[in-house]
């Protein structure tokens, strides 16, 4: 059961990472339904937050709160909504197991991916990946009935005897795409990485993040794992970008 599972999670990733991009959009509407919300009243922590999103273009007043550990222990922020509705949310894992400059880092990095535009590019990546894995399909399957349908008893696409084929050719598209996918994944990851060091400051509350993160991500893996395997950078790959930075601008700057 577990292989099975491993197989299906790494066939999945393309479709899953879409609903989460999706998602994203709707923290506001959906997960309040689940967790509760409270407005976060440290200043220590809601000063240099709010300072960070008004310097980058987010008009948030105000930092919000999830008692996201009801459900995990994992530490994460995001910056969501639209228009009126945005809003900056931090989990109460990150405020408990992190310090300023880490939370500083976390929130920076995902203010980077609403300053980017990730999720519209990723959603534009999607429809053109979508438009060019149909055309696939269709050429695939209209080939193959043209070849074996008779044998296996289906006379069109039509019939409902052909859902198996759908469901191998569609599960062999997305084991094909996942590296291509978790490529572009890990490049936006960078990138926000990238911008949260450059508008936080913060390389060694980075690299403490990395570290924390290391509870459930494999911290080391090789260059083929992590090209096939991982939609975000390594831990250790992220850590040497974050010292990288610090040795061009902190260190030189003395």
């Amino acid at each position: 059961m577990h292989v099975v599972n491993t197989q299906w999670n790494r066939t999945l990733t393309f479709k899953k990472h879409f609903f989460d991009e999706a998602q994203e959009r709707y923290y506001v509407f959906i997960d309040p339904l689940f967790n509760t919300y409270t407005r976060l009243a440290d200043a220590q922590v809601v000063r240099p937050v709010l300072s960070l999103a008004r310097a980058n273009g987010i008009a948030a007043d105000r930092v919000y709160v999830m008692d996201a550990s009801r459900q995990t222990t994992r530490i994460s922020a995001n910056v969501s909504g639209f228009l009126n509705t945005m809003r900056i949310t931090l989990n109460d894992n990150l405020l408990k197991r992190c310090s300023l400059p880490e939370i500083e880092h976390v929130m920076a990095h995902e203010t980077g991916h609403c300053v980017l535009n990730h999720i519209y590019k990723f959603l534009l990546l999607y429809i053109i990946a979508a438009v060019i894995g149909f055309a696939v399909f269709r050429r695939a399957s209209a080939g193959l009935l043209g070849r074996f349908g008779t044998h296996w008893g289906v006379t069109s696409v039509g019939d409902v005897a052909v859902l198996p084929l759908f469901v191998i050719l569609f599960s062999i598209g997305s084991f094909l795409m996942t590296p291509f996918h978790n490529t572009a994944s890990r490049v936006q990851e960078m990138e926000a990485d990238i911008f949260a060091l450059n508008a936080a400051r913060e390389p060694d509350g980075a690299a403490e993040v990395d570290l924390k993160l290391s509870n459930y991500r494999k911290m080391e893996p090789g260059p083929f794992e992590e090209w096939i395997f991982f939609d975000h950078p390594s831990g250790a790959t992220r850590i040497r970008a974050a010292m990288r930075w610090k040795a061009e601008n902190l260190v030189t700057a003395k």
